[in-house]
């Protein structure tokens, strides 16, 4: 299952900006997904094509252009690659700019952690279980699996 755009702590960061009503309750799981504009755009890219809530952005935004394509829990490491097609509008990836390992490394985590809880509720065990941990590493290999059928 893909954990959310956004979380209880990191709505009420956005909602701190003043931004109301940006979510999407599309699916039946309660999952909080960013609206999208009627160009299929993020909700919150700005006409000046920025971010809106830049400093207060979700890990999954902080993420960007890198997604996980594994976790290795016994060895606590996660594995990134570019996102492409995302990557190649991403100033910096590009350009010779240095990018924030520092704050990709914890968004990352951040977003292990989403996949984890959402795991352990789905398997109803705690989330220090270790059937979690390969579970929700077996989940980020499948979504792998099933993203290079869609791009044949």
């Amino acid at each position: 299952m893909q954990p959310p755009d956004v979380d209880a702590a990191e709505r009420k960061q956005i909602e701190a900006k003043g931004f109301r009503y940006f979510l999407s309750y599309s699916d039946q799981t309660g999952i909080m997904w960013i609206r999208r504009k009627k160009d299929g755009s993020c909700f919150f890219l700005a006409k000046n094509n920025r971010c809106a809530i830049y400093s207060v952005r979700p890990a999954i935004c902080r993420l960007e252009p890198f997604t996980i394509i594994d976790f290795d829990c016994e060895k606590n490491r996660i594995e990134l690659e570019l996102n492409f097609p995302s990557a190649c509008g991403c100033s910096g990836v590009f350009d010779g700019e240095t990018l924030p390992i520092e704050e990709i490394g914890k968004a990352a985590q951040i977003m292990v952690q989403k996949i984890l809880a959402l795991t352990a509720k789905d398997l109803g065990l705690l989330v220090t279980d270790k059937r979690v941990a390969y579970e929700s590493r077996s989940r980020i290999l499948r979504g792998r699996v099933e993203i290079a059928n869609l791009e044949m």
